[in-house]
């Protein structure tokens, strides 16, 4: 497997896990400040999500390259 698919594959896992944070949310009818909506790391994984999506897929545009940055740029900003 190719690490170009790997980094796919791994872009697709962090969206999809995003997406179960959402709809559960959603299912519950609000946002907890507690729960991963309310605390940001969904957001979080979803910029990571397409931090790795541009990573395999990107480059080959001045606005690709921009928006690249700009997720890495919040993803640094992020507390460990």
């Amino acid at each position: 497997m190719s690490e170009q698919i790997k980094t796919l594959l791994a872009s697709a896992s962090a969206a999809g896990s995003a997406a179960t944070d959402m709809v559960e949310c959603a299912r519950d009818g609000s946002v907890s400040a507690f729960g991963s909506i309310g605390s940001g790391e969904t957001l979080i994984a979803l910029a990571d999500a397409l931090r790795l999506l541009l990573d395999a897929t990107s480059g080959e545009t001045e606005d690709e390259n921009q928006l690249h940055g700009a997720v890495v740029r919040f993803l640094d900003s992020q507390p460990s």
